[in-house]
């Protein structure tokens, strides 16, 4: 049995459904081009300077303890003019991860890190848009040359700088004297040789030899504006005074120069284990005749 097709009752019902279809879909296209065309206007429209903005925020909290622009080198390099030196890519690759360049041998990083002291520059934890935003905060700043470090108290209005004092600094460093605004005592987290022996914490590195990697000048920056990760959450808003930055900073050069470097140490122990089995040797020497001397010979020789 055959069924004939019906034929459609409402054919102009159709026509219209499909009409109905075909301009919702073209009202939808209409819209979203629309919403796309004024995302990427806003984008454009949004001014540098905002971006800019939010960069030297940015910079002053969580860069300037270790770099200035256009004041001279701190810790790291002066970046007045780094857009212009460095590729955009690598540069904010370098601010986001510098871990990754230095594991690369990147010759520029290895490059800064043989400069610097070894010193490595640490990862602060930015996103991409913080870093982009810090980025067009250096090109508004200028693409001028690197400046020298104007000295603390010339003529510039600045105040005469602090005097420190060693005694205080290492009471300051191992917490006998609290911090005025309550920070953590430095040891910590950190040693010293000949503060204590073994004691010290082993969160952040030996500073032994900090002076010699940072100077007074760039460890004074650190402990002015303190951008080290772990060390951020700590200090944000107990800052440590500039007495007690001194006092740090002295008691610093004075443990870097009555302490030995590294590689000094190094020998010193290899030296002490050295003349030690020296010792042990000859006394081994001179009491082995008697051990392999028999009871009986050693009586007979007491009787004789």
């Amino acid at each position: 049995m055959q069924f004939k097709e019906q034929p459609d009752l409402h054919p102009g019902a159709s026509k219209y459904s499909r009409g109905m279809r075909s301009a919702a879909i073209l009202i939808l296209a209409a819209g979203l081009v629309i919403f796309l065309a004024a995302a990427a206007t806003t984008a454009v429209a949004r001014p540098i300077l905002q971006t800019a903005e939010e960069g030297e925020t940015i910079f002053q909290t969580r860069c300037a303890g270790c770099h200035t622009i256009g004041g001279g080198k701190l810790v790291g390099p002066d970046l007045m003019g780094v857009t212009q030196q460095r590729d955009p890519e690598w540069l904010a690759q370098f601010i986001s991860d510098p871990e990754a360049l230095f594991a690369a041998n990147d010759p520029v990083a290895s490059a800064l890190l043989k400069e610097y002291n070894n010193v490595k520059m640490p990862n602060i934890g930015l996103a991409d848009a913080e870093v982009a935003a810090v980025i067009a905060y250096l090109e508004s700043v200028g693409g001028g040359e690197p400046g020298a470090a104007a000295p603390a108290g010339d003529d510039t209005g600045q105040d005469a700088p602090v005097v420190g004092h060693p005694s205080t600094g290492e009471l300051l460093f191992t917490g006998q004297q609290p911090l005025a605004n309550g920070g953590t005592a430095c040891q910590a987290c950190h040693s010293v040789n000949g503060t204590g022996g073994l004691a010290g914490g082993t969160l952040g590195p030996d500073l032994t030899q900090v002076y010699t990697r940072y100077g007074e000048n760039g460890l004074d920056a650190s402990l002015t504006n303190i951008a080290f990760p772990s060390m951020v959450g700590i200090f944000a808003d107990r800052p440590i005074t500039p007495q007690e930055r001194a006092d740090l900073v002295a008691f610093f050069k004075e443990a870097n120069q009555r302490s030995p470097a590294p590689a000094a140490r190094t020998w010193i122990f290899l030296g002490s284990g050295l003349g030690l089995m020296l010792t042990l040797f000859a006394v081994l020497l001179i009491s082995w005749p008697r051990q392999r001397q028999s009871l009986s010979e050693r009586l007979r020789r007491g009787r004789g």
